[in-house]
């Protein structure tokens, strides 16, 4: 049996996207430092969050639905590390003409 979501959630989830858009968009005038792609991925992840269980049904699931979107979650979350690790650890070897 399906779910049924009310149009008021429908409706706040996506006043709550288009709000975090602006928010986005606002934050990209101002000059944060390094905390720019922090506060750009933050809102991003929670955009994603509304996304999926709002507008995906993930929150109206079963248990083996929620275990594939954490695993999901976590690989992503593997491969980010990896990346970091790698991008941070260049130029500690000496290579010649590096």
């Amino acid at each position: 049996m399906t779910p049924t979501v009310s149009r008021k959630s429908y409706a706040l989830t996506w006043l709550g996207l288009l709000g975090l858009t602006l928010l986005t968009t606002l934050l990209g005038f101002i000059d944060m430092g390094p905390f720019n792609m922090m506060a750009a991925v933050g809102i991003a992840a929670v955009k994603a969050a509304l996304i999926a269980g709002i507008f995906m049904h993930a929150l109206f699931e079963g248990k083996l639905v929620r275990v594939v979107i954490a695993a999901g979650v976590m690989w992503f979350l593997i491969f980010v590390i990896w990346t970091a690790g790698d991008y941070i650890t260049r130029g500690w070897l000496p290579f010649p003409g590096k």
